[in-house]
């Protein structure tokens, strides 16, 4: 029985009370007790008394826990090495003075055991279990998720390139993704329908000796509607699509992009016929050796495998690769040549025809009234886009909704044009009477010189009503369409535009004197400058630098910095630079001169028109240059 206890003595964790044996150790030794109280339990004894008992050797055997901090003594001894621990004292120590124990018990040859601290069967299990799983398992999950990584197919990453077959292209097809969902130039259209005729009709264009495209590359502004004449060719046509943004080649891994090519392509083959379209190409499609190191990096290698891919020693029969992209000036001159992108299709914003068309395409499940003039719409939004004339749409039918209404009204749209140019208006005004008179004055300024010189602008309305973009009003005026459609501008009309912009700063020096002309005119100044530097650096409309071009006056012309200050490009000489800075400069003095002069020599109609938007807080164009007209009228009778 005694033995059975020995062997159980680990695991019941001192459960029983007393009557244990345990065999004697030495002080090294460990052996398993509970410290739980006995019901013979003597009492507890303090350290000095202790100590006392230990000098005058009336202790036989020590006991400390594993913690030194626990002493049990007693006196008993069984002369077969068996302690029954039945009477014994308790006393409460502590860890630094062990050691003083230790040597007064080893003085007295007093028997000392360190025990063992006692075992927690469900702790042990639960231990060797995990120590078991990192020897065994962890090892393994690891070694799988690093062959998964280098051996996943581009189907099933985590990107995911997404494949339509016959089923996706029907589904679609009923969303009505087709090539009547894009609406824009007729050229445009024809070079889509074209593309559609190469997959459609292939045995056509071989019998004529014609190759399908390799390649087509979209590009044009955000918004023009790229991405879905994609999507349109690929359910126009009978052939698989795989589609996929250049964004998801870059990997953290070295060798990780070109794989995913490797896989695109290989998918694409074998599941021809099928169109591959790649999304803002331009994430891995820059031009090679532009960083700041010019090493051969992770997206170089990807860039690469891209050329090697669309026209290598690999056959890409029956494969059309479709890629889109904003800035194609950024892309590599060898992903730019036929036998990768044969054609390159440009899709510019829309002209007032083509805006027309996208109206007409937008407004069909809507509610427009008849009075909705969508020509003058067109006309009005002049250099927005596709994506920016469907959201102009969607936000005239919610002022619509908010005035209780399902049927979109011409003010609603006009309101929408209004929030989407000049911001969220404020309802609430806090400012005092003379800031009110000052914001007039200043937009008055603005929208007379724009009324004035009506050969080039058409003013819309001039308005005091604060924004939550900063501006305290503000004046809306366009240029005529024959002008703007045709982009042929004179540097008659540019100096008349850098006139309206100063128009503001020029009304405010001439009302309250140059020391108190406000900070109002900080953006008309910005905008002042920055045309006037592409007159001179773009456009050669200097004084004397008549044929000088800048290639650092736009930012998008110059996107490589590392390039650039590796190899000094676009750097002039600081004559050159001395003479451009100071013809900008004259350009803007010029133009500030003859606004304060015209609105000097028309100040009192200034004024009044003033008055006027003070009271009537909006006034529309036409009022300003009827009166204009009239004032011309009476004061040529007056001289006559």
């Amino acid at each position: 029985m005694k033995s059975i206890l020995l062997l159980l003595l680990p695991f019941v964790n001192g459960f029983f009370s007393h009557n244990y044996k345990i065999t004697r150790m030495s002080i090294n030794a460990a052996v398993n007790i509970n410290p739980l109280k006995y019901s013979n339990e003597i009492g507890r004894k303090p350290i000095s008394d202790l100590i006392k008992d230990i000098d005058n050797k009336n202790v036989n055997d020590l006991f400390f826990t594993n913690d030194m901090k626990t002493l049990y003594s007693r006196q008993d001894f069984d002369t077969d090495g068996i302690y029954e621990i039945e009477d014994y004292s308790i006393t409460a120590v502590d860890p630094s003075v062990s050691s003083m124990i230790f040597e007064h018990s080893t003085k007295q040859n007093i028997k000392t055991t360190i025990l063992e601290p006692p075992i927690d069967l469900v702790s042990s299990f639960i231990n060797g279990f995990y120590g078991a799983f990192n020897i065994l398992f962890i090892p393994t999950i690891i070694i799988l998720f690093v062959r998964s990584l280098f051996s996943r197919s581009p189907m099933n990453s985590m990107g995911g390139f997404k494949l339509f077959g016959k089923d996706d292209e029907t589904d679609m097809i009923k969303a009505n993704i087709s090539l009547a969902s894009w609406a824009g130039s007729p050229e445009i259209f024809q070079e889509c329908t074209e593309v559609v005729s190469y997959l459609n009709n292939r045995t056509l264009y071989e019998i004529a000796g014609a190759e399908i495209p390799r390649g087509i590359l979209l590009e044009g502004p955000p918004g023009t509607g790229k991405t879905l004449i994609a999507k349109a060719i690929a359910s126009e046509c009978d052939a698989n699509f795989i589609s996929i943004a250049a964004s998801e080649f870059v990997e953290l891994y070295v060798g990780m992009g070109a794989a995913k090519v490797r896989n695109l392509f290989k998918q694409a083959r074998e599941n021809s016929p099928c169109i591959v379209f790649i999304d803002e190409i331009d994430a891995v499609g820059k031009q090679r050796g532009t960083g700041i190191n010019a090493g051969n990096d992770e997206r170089e290698q990807t860039l690469n495998q891209i050329l090697a891919e669309m026209d290598g020693f690999a056959q890409n029969d029956n494969v059309l690769v479709i890629a889109a992209t904003n800035r194609r000036d950024v892309l590599d001159n060898a992903l730019l040549r036929p036998g990768r992108f044969d054609r390159i299709v440009n899709v510019p914003l829309p002209d007032t025809s083509s805006r027309l068309s996208i109206l007409n395409v937008h407004c069909k499940n809507k509610n427009i009234s008849q009075d909705v003039d969508l020509l003058k719409i067109a006309e009005l939004t002049s250099g927005f886009s596709g994506a920016e004339i469907k959201n102009l749409m969607n936000e005239a039918a919610i002022f619509a909704v908010r005035n209780n209404s399902t049927i979109i009204e011409d003010q609603n749209v006009r309101d929408a044009l209004e929030k989407l140019t000049v911001g969220l208006i404020k309802q609430n005004d806090t400012r005092s009477n003379e800031a009110i008179m000052r914001v007039s004055r200043h937009e008055m300024g603005h929208a007379f010189l724009a009324a004035y010189f009506d050969d080039y602008f058409d003013l819309q309305k001039v308005s005091i009503q604060s924004t939550y973009n900063g501006a305290g009003g503000y004046t809306l005026f366009r240029t005529y369409p024959d002008i703007s459609e045709s982009g042929l501008y004179t540097k008659d009309m540019l100096m008349k535009q850098i006139i309206i912009a100063m128009g503001g700063k020029a009304a405010e020096y001439v009302f309250y004197g140059d020391k108190f002309v406000s900070l109002g005119a900080q953006q008309d100044l910005k905008q002042a400058n920055s045309l006037a530097k592409q007159m001179v650096g773009n456009y050669g409309m200097g004084e004397t630098l008549k044929t000088f071009y800048n290639e650092n006056t736009d930012n998008s012309r110059t996107p490589f910095l590392g390039r650039s200050l590796a190899t000094n490009d676009g750097v002039y000489s600081e004559a050159i630079k001395e003479q451009f800075d100071k013809e900008v400069r004259n350009i803007v003095d010029k133009c500030y001169k003859e606004a304060v002069e015209t609105i000097h020599n028309n100040q009192n109609k200034i004024n009044i028109l003033s008055n006027i938007l003070v009271n009537a807080v909006t006034i529309n164009g036409d009022f300003v240059k009827d009166y204009i007209q009239m004032k011309h009228v009476n004061e040529s009778n007056f001289e006559e």
